[in-house]
């Protein structure tokens, strides 16, 4: 079975994110208007629907999904959130990864 990375970079207009493989191969890609979500959590589950339909468009039973990776403005990669980034409506800190469910230093 085929592994594959899930990329995500959130832009203050547009957030963009993929399906690659280990050598680079880019296999499916989607994009969510990020300016049209001033709400953080409406926003997160936009983009949870966009991403699984997208895992589902290449084929779930022939892929894996391993990890995720996500570039994001004011990013804390050590807390899991984005904090106070100027150029994305969500004031504030929000929480994009919760503790519970990062796996910091360890292998997915």
């Amino acid at each position: 079975m085929k592994q594959l990375v899930v990329g995500i970079d959130i832009g203050g207009t547009n957030t963009v994110f993929g399906l690659v493989d280990e050598e680079g191969n880019i296999y499916a890609e989607g994009a969510v208007p990020t300016k049209q979500y001033p709400d953080f959590e409406q926003y997160l589950e936009e983009l949870y629907i966009r991403i699984v339909a997208l895992i589902k468009s290449v084929g779930e039973d022939n892929y894996e999904v391993v990890g995720i990776g996500i570039g994001a403005p004011n990013g804390n990669y050590y807390n899991g959130t984005i904090e106070n980034a100027a150029n994305l409506d969500w004031k504030g800190v929000v929480h994009f990864v919760r503790s519970e469910e990062r796996r910091v230093g360890k292998e997915c």
